[in-house]
């Protein structure tokens, strides 16, 4: 019987910041960060993911330092690189989710919230749909594997110790700045019909003062205002789409510009 060799300590070293970053990954990637994944599940999955991709990418990590402070900052670098990795694709499911909270004060519904196990907190009811239709969405288009193969991609081009590139922060930045416009672009159809929607109101509150426009507004704004997310449903599930098939350029770039290469 041929006794499996017992790994070294740099192997020892090397496969922990593997797992660290991994699980940082998985615990906040859209769909698997979700409360309604029991805790047993993730943990399986980052073990699993963590002991296909450590045999493969444990050649290209370069040499650990075995003192505890610079492992410390080693460990800390991994943390902030998954957190950012993260940030990207989360950011879509925040423009998402805005969008819909957008929608929600705008037709009149801003009292209309329900619990988001997601985000732990009250959320507008359009604001939780359209969240639920970006994680169909992104298992639809394949992008959870796109992920996954960024994140493998990770470790070649940003291994533990490698320094970073200020144009990856730049890019990051640039990621934030679209999401405010990529929630405009989703909820614009009805943003644009509520407010000629208003401005009739208020002509005809001015016209005949006896008509009370603040009782017919809310049931007008909701109504018109479904009717119209329903008309522009395809345009919708377009943009979104559009962007989960974008993230897969802008991670691989994200990862070049942060190791400067």
């Amino acid at each position: 019987m041929v006794a499996m060799p017992f790994p070294s300590d740099q192997e020892i070293l090397a496969g922990l910041l593997v797992l660290l970053r991994i699980s940082m990954i998985m615990s906040f990637i859209p769909v698997l960060s979700h409360q309604a994944i029991p805790p047993p599940i993730k943990i399986g999955l980052i073990i699993t993911v963590t002991a296909v991709v450590l045999p493969v990418v444990l050649h290209t990590i370069p040499p650990v330092p075995a003192n505890p402070v610079l492992y410390a900052i080693l460990a800390v670098q991994e943390l902030m690189i998954a957190g950012m990795l993260s940030l990207l694709a989360q950011l879509i499911f925040t423009s998402v989710q805005f969008a819909g909270q957008i929608m929600s004060y705008q037709v009149g519904m801003a009292i209309a919230n329900v619990f988001d196990p997601s985000t732990q907190a009250q959320g507008a009811v359009t604001g939780t749909f359209a969240s639920v239709l970006a994680m169909m969405l992104w298992l639809a288009t394949n992008t959870h594997l796109i992920f996954l193969q960024a994140m493998m991609d990770s470790f070649t081009l940003m291994p533990p110790g490698q320094p970073w590139s200020f144009a990856g922060w730049e890019q990051l930045s640039h990621a934030t700045s679209l999401m405010f416009s990529l929630a405009i672009r989703l909820v614009a159809p009805v943003m644009i019909l509520i407010f000629f929607v208003y401005v009739a109101l208020g002509l005809v509150a001015r016209a005949v003062p006896q008509i009370q426009v603040f009782f017919i507004s809310f049931p007008l704004t909701i109504g018109l205002g479904f009717i119209v997310f329903a008309a522009s449903f395809p345009a919708f599930i377009h943009l979104v789409q559009h962007s989960f098939i974008g993230l897969g350029h802008e991670l691989p770039m994200f990862l070049h510009k942060m190791s400067g290469t």
